[in-house]
């Protein structure tokens, strides 16, 4: 994220808190993504893609913050 746009990186900074506190209210921009266990969070034109590991409490885990042209390639 270090490479981001300040403005890009806190609006992504803020959309990541806003779920962390109410993931209900972000419910229309996160999707699992297809074959996979991930999720992803839309903000703009970049995405962050997460795991959630449940447990006595829930942990989402991000995994990346990309740009949508390159947030589905596989590595």
């Amino acid at each position: 994220m270090r490479r981001l746009p300040v403005r890009d990186r806190d609006r992504i900074i803020a959309r990541i808190e806003q779920f962390a506190g109410d993931p209900t209210s972000l419910v229309r921009q996160v999707t699992q993504l297809t074959g996979s266990e991930y999720r992803r969070l839309r903000v703009g034109n970049h995405r962050v893609i997460f795991a959630v590991e449940r447990g006595d409490t829930a942990v989402v885990v991000i995994l990346r913050v990309r740009h949508r042209r390159e947030a589905y390639e596989r590595r």
